[in-house]
């Protein structure tokens, strides 16, 4: 039983160890993303609401990252990103390493990537109120668009965009709990192979196959309701 154990017990420790470094980098990997996500939404909103050249500095994310991974000790790196380089796109790509203490491969380092590609907040178009008008009030509406909105906070007016492949599309729900359907736009020519790379938006219920696609750009204007057509209330913000 002595040799036994001697042989059995350091296996098993050291799987216990293994599972336990596995777990750790598994935590890791889920802070990174969800820190690169928080600088990606503020530098969208920072962006259109100060329109500074500050925003569009590499180092000025990284240095937003650093203070949400301050704890980690991690070594990130943003060189690969690009914001605001072309139609207001912020995509944030973080490349980092990660020591593995068991000497099972000849490098003891293993490189990981996070990503977030998102679109930066381009402002509202003003127009000028109608002094005429007693019951009219100012509303928003997008340009592609069924509904207005009386809240630029609303949750439809936000735009967050994912890459994905094909394959993985029949698994996948928006907001709404719909499923997603080909683009009218990018997506005329059929059915696209699993490993395809496609993108989606949050409260959107379609699929596309080109990240420029005119169906990912939301460009928000302001205008009076008696300008809206016929344009429904939207049924989360709208007064009816």
């Amino acid at each position: 039983m002595t040799v036994e154990a001697a042989l059995i017990l350091p296996v098993f420790l050291f799987a216990m160890l293994l599972m336990a470094y596995l777990a750790k980098m598994a935590g890791y990997q889920d802070r990174v993303q969800w820190a690169l996500t928080r600088v990606a939404r503020e530098a969208s909103a920072e962006y259109g609401a100060a329109r500074k050249e500050t925003i569009k500095n590499k180092a000025y994310c990284y240095m937003k990252l650093n203070r949400y991974l301050k704890e980690s000790g991690l070594p990130v790196s943003l060189a690969q990103s690009m914001i605001c380089e072309k139609n207001d796109e912020i995509d944030l790509i973080a490349d980092y390493r990660m020591e593995v203490p068991f000497r099972l491969i000849p490098d003891k380092w293993c490189s990981f990537r996070a990503r977030v590609h998102t679109r930066a907040f381009t402002g509202v178009e003003d127009r000028g109120a109608d002094e005429n008008a007693v019951r009219d009030r100012e509303v928003y509406i997008t340009e592609t668009g069924r509904v207005y909105h009386d809240s630029l906070s609303c949750t439809y007016l936000k735009l967050s965009i994912s890459q994905l492949k094909y394959a993985d599309i029949e698994t996948m729900r928006n907001e709404s709990g719909g499923i997603y359907k080909p683009c009218e736009k990018c997506c005329r020519s059929g059915v696209p192979s699993g490993q395809t790379d496609v993108w989606i938006t949050n409260f959107g219920d379609r699929y596309h196959l080109s990240h420029s696609c005119s169906g990912l750009k939301r460009k928000i204007r302001k205008i009076m309701l008696s300008e809206a057509g016929n344009r429904t209330p939207c049924s989360k913000c709208a007064k009816k």
